[in-house]
């Protein structure tokens, strides 16, 4: 059995896995891609908007997925800069791969500017986990914080995670070969 909840900060090192868990491969064992993972996709979230953030917990206790929400493009901007400035350190590389992802969701951010990230590890995907961390995060963002659409990205090769932002409500609104397609919501 498993539950959403809250995030809480005793969850942190477990969602730190679960990020490196449902990365690139190198995350595990390369330690600058494991820091631009985790800079890039997880901590701002847990450190910066932690009431913005749920997690899929197992019988013990222990997060199996998260999902992350950022309110506003502008405010996720300004306090991401210091996450940036932790990337540059891993590779000009990795930096470049940062920038490009904050850059989609900026093209998009005046129409959407709510963006989500959610990932799970694989033993616990299906069974309407994803869907219902997605349906606790949109109802979070729209009843408690006022947002009325929302936005990811997703990998353009991503068929499974295309199939399922699908099946929750969002539509793709551009696509980039060899990079991410961009899906959105009004909520």
């Amino acid at each position: 059995m498993v539950t959403v909840k809250n995030y809480e900060p005793k969850y942190f090192d477990d969602v730190r896995q679960v990020c490196i868990n449902t990365g690139p491969q190198s995350a595990a064992t390369d330690p600058k891609m494991r820091d631009f993972i985790l800079f890039t996709f997880c901590d701002y979230y847990c450190e910066q908007e932690p009431e913005n953030a749920f997690v899929l917990v197992d019988d013990n206790d222990v997060a199996q997925g998260y999902v992350f929400g950022a309110t506003d493009f502008k405010t996720y901007i300004k306090k991401m800069k210091p996450y940036l400035a932790k990337v540059k350190k891993t590779g000009i590389r990795n930096y470049m791969d940062a920038i490009g992802e904050i850059l989609g969701h900026a093209v998009y951010s005046f129409k959407y500017p709510a963006h989500l990230h959610i990932d799970i590890n694989e033993p616990f995907r299906g069974n309407g986990n994803g869907s219902k961390m997605i349906t606790t995060l949109t109802d979070h963002m729209k009843n408690d914080m006022g947002v009325k659409s929302i936005m990811l990205i997703v990998g353009s090769g991503n068929t499974r995670g295309i199939n399922f932002y699908k099946k929750n409500g969002f539509k793709i609104k551009a696509s980039f070969k060899n990079s991410g397609t961009v899906m959105a919501k009004e909520l």
